[in-house]
């Protein structure tokens, strides 16, 4: 039941950044959002890794995962690592979670125009900010972000705005339980010309496939 309990809470933030004013609050968002868009007109592809907190209240439980991702254009795969093996493949069309253990993969529609505010699309470039969050800036490179319409549970987004070269640091989620998702991104590689079949999700003859 515990594991369900995770699975479900994991999954539904697939299929789903205190305020602080400034003086000159709008030009301070165009300023930050800018650096988003910049830093992604220069991404073809990326990879890296990544490290993901999970505090389940229901549970009263915190986990850490460890995996990998990859991005190119609107293609995303979201990997796990040791125990819980589990593999997310996102692009305008379909999503995929595949459970290497279980060798079961569940297979949904995914439209850009229903899902493209999820909070894993922000991590390649299928979510528009302004048009699917209000936005408020915390602090110079950090921002707090609310969505406009339902996006399952989710309450808001923290996004911390990196530097260099990848523009995602840091992300958290909270949902309006009180769940809390924090991910940070480190050892990022940007365009090493990633294969296509990376993002491509094809089944073993012993893997079930289960379609929504």
């Amino acid at each position: 039941m515990e594991r369900k309990k995770i699975l479900l809470y994991l999954c539904n933030f697939i299929i789903m950044f205190c305020i602080l004013f400034t003086i000159n609050p709008a030009q301070a968002e165009d300023n930050i959002i800018s650096k988003l868009e910049n830093a992604y007109k220069n991404i073809k592809d990326a990879s890296g890794n990544f490290v993901q907190i999970s505090y389940i209240k229901d549970l009263d439980k915190t986990q850490k995962f460890n995996g990998r991702f990859f991005i190119k254009g609107d293609n995303l795969r979201w990997q796990y690592l040791g125990e819980f093996s589990q593999v997310i493949y996102i692009n305008k069309e379909n999503l995929i979670v595949y459970d290497k253990k279980r060798k079961q993969a569940i297979k949904s529609n995914f439209s850009p125009e229903k899902y493209g505010q999820l909070p894993l699309a922000l991590i390649s470039r299928m979510a528009v900010i302004e048009r699917d969050f209000e936005i408020t800036q915390k602090t110079e490179n950090n921002l707090i972000l609310i969505p406009k319409e339902k996006m399952g549970n989710v309450k808001r987004i923290e996004l911390i705005i990196h530097e260099e070269t990848f523009p995602i640091k840091t992300m958290k989620i909270t949902d309006s339980n009180g769940n809390i998702i924090k991910i940070d991104f480190n050892s990022i590689k940007i365009n090493s010309n990633l294969k296509d079949s990376l993002f491509k999700f094809i089944p073993k003859k012993d893997d079930t496939v289960l379609t929504y």
